[in-house]
């Protein structure tokens, strides 16, 4: 499952907590993850329909009196253990800190899903080897820009460090 897009887990985790239907989940995602997490209307059913065939999501109807039928959907077992193994899975890209990895603490923190806290420590490790990595690039380096480029990434990846120690982990809670 590990190549699956990342919106795809975001909408089994908008699952986790119950069936809903399309406009459910599109109120989900707009009220809890607005700012980090926008997903139109068409490619929510795009994806509901593709998670569908692939096991991940069973579809009912519920039929109402005065209005039409609303498609349900529901997370199968399937659907559930995917959107656990990749919400305690960290992101293997820096540049997905900033949306997947908060998505993930959303849900840590939503679903109080146990595992937040090692997430972070194992997060927090694949950082710091990436930092020694390109710490030891920039220290061969002899062209200028080459080494600038360096100094960003290492400069990023301090300030990330930084914040899942002072913000991210007490977000978490000892609990989780």
């Amino acid at each position: 499952m590990k190549n699956r897009l990342h919106t795809e887990y975001v909408l089994l985790g908008a699952l986790f907590q119950g069936p809903k239907h399309g406009y459910e989940i599109m109120h989900f995602l707009d009220s809890a993850l607005q700012s980090t997490w926008q997903v139109s209307s068409s490619q929510l059913y795009v994806l509901l329909k593709r998670l569908e065939s692939q096991g991940l999501l069973k579809c009912s109807l519920k039929i109402q009196k005065t209005r039409p039928a609303k498609r349900v959907f529901t997370l199968t077992p399937v659907g559930k253990k995917g959107f656990l193994e990749w919400l305690r899975s960290p992101v293997e890209h820096v540049r997905d800190l900033r949306i997947e990895f908060i998505a993930k603490l959303f849900f840590f923190h939503r679903l109080s899903v146990k595992g937040g806290r090692d997430l972070i420590k194992i997060q927090i490790e694949s950082l710091e080897e990436l930092e020694k990595k390109f710490k030891k690039g920039r220290d061969k380096e002899n062209d200028p820009f080459k080494k600038l480029v360096f100094g960003i990434k290492i400069i990023t990846i301090e300030a990330w460090l930084k914040w899942l120690i002072e913000q991210a982990t007490p977000f978490i809670g000892k609990a989780y």
